[in-house]
């Protein structure tokens, strides 16, 4: 005689399967969010990185431009500069700190990221149009 063995639906438990099931919901959860707020830092670094190259941009290109119009014997001029700003900075004129002797105002340029602001500031001269002195 031979034995069948009939393994009835009701024997079977259906628990295990659905804390498995839960499990891997978790997990996937977690995954997904972990990949939405690493997404969120990155774009938040790239504005970062952005307004970082366009200060340094700028300042790179203000002291070259200086550097070759005093090759030349002339003076950097303050229309000659709307060019070499990159990107699109706030402006604050105000008077000159430190360098009152040479400088009768200076212009702040600011490019602001999300962690850091970063700043190019060019100190202008007297005249009509005035020559740039110094560029920090």
């Amino acid at each position: 005689m031979s034995s069948v063995i009939i393994n009835a639906p009701e024997v079977h438990s259906l628990y295990p399967q659905a804390e498995v099931s839960t499990k891997n919901n978790y997990e996937t959860v977690i995954k997904t969010g972990l990949w939405f707020l690493g997404t969120i830092v990155f774009c938040l670094a790239m504005i970062d990185l952005y307004a970082q190259t366009f200060a340094s941009e700028t300042q790179i290109g203000l002291q070259s431009a200086k550097i070759e119009k005093l090759k030349l014997n002339r003076d950097l001029r303050f229309s000659d500069i709307n060019p070499l700003i990159v990107g699109s900075p706030t402006i604050h004129t105000q008077p000159a700190d430190k360098y009152k002797h040479i400088c009768k105002s200076m212009k702040q340029y600011t490019w602001n990221g999300f962690f850091k602001s970063y700043s190019v500031t060019v100190y202008i001269g007297l005249g009509e149009d005035p020559s740039i002195d110094f560029i920090h």
